[in-house]
């Protein structure tokens, strides 16, 4: 049985987990094991909704964490055999703590990887903050809130943004909390493009 249905703070995706699920299934729970809160955002979740389109990375965010804890952090993946192949690992911290992202990927492999920063804004820490939960191939993963998504989606503006956010309210316009779409849309000064989607 395949489809996907929502309901607020839950997402159920019934079909076979693919390649980059897989990887965010491994990651989340490497992430949960250290008790380090995550969410995964943008691009992924579009694909994860079933919008046909390529992608290279996924887009987590994990909450702000001491060098120490991050230390521990490059330990536990180093043991599962995860590495940077972008720069090493022990990059990490450096570049977190600068507001840059850093690969993460199985070792040896290049594509797809993780892209992992720590929030940069009021709209990332709101997503890490009120995450939603996503249930495919047994596993459950938090997912930003599909209304800020959307939002933020037309915010970046670009051509495969824009088909994102009209994917995902296409799919579950009429389950979203449309309070919440609007009041993410003002936030982002974005409520022209919301109108005009709203009304396709």
């Amino acid at each position: 049985m395949s489809g996907i249905e929502f309901h607020g703070d839950s997402l159920i995706v019934r079909r076979e987990p693919n390649a980059l699920d897989e990887l965010a299934i491994d990651f989340s729970a490497v992430l949960s094991d250290l008790g380090i809160k995550h969410v995964f955002v943008a691009g992924y979740l579009a694909i994860l909704t079933g919008r046909p389109r390529a992608t290279d990375d996924i887009d987590v965010l994990i909450e702000s964490l001491s060098k120490t804890e991050i230390e521990t952090l490059v330990t536990k993946l180093r043991d599962v055999d995860y590495w940077g192949p972008a720069m090493p690992l022990d990059n990490m911290y450096g570049n977190l703590s600068e507001g840059t992202n850093i690969w993460v990927a199985p070792d040896g492999q290049t594509t797809p990887h993780l892209e992992v920063k720590f929030p940069t804004d009021e709209f990332d820490r709101a997503s890490l903050s009120n995450s939603i939960s996503a249930e495919i191939g047994g596993a459950s993963i938090p997912i930003g809130p599909l209304e800020l998504q959307i939002a933020y989606k037309l915010y970046l503006g670009g051509q495969k943004d824009l088909e994102d956010a009209a994917h995902l309210y296409t799919l579950f316009g009429e389950t979203l909390r449309e309070s919440r779409l609007e009041h993410w849309a003002t936030e982002l000064d974005v409520f022209d493009k919301y109108d005009r989607l709203s009304e396709t």
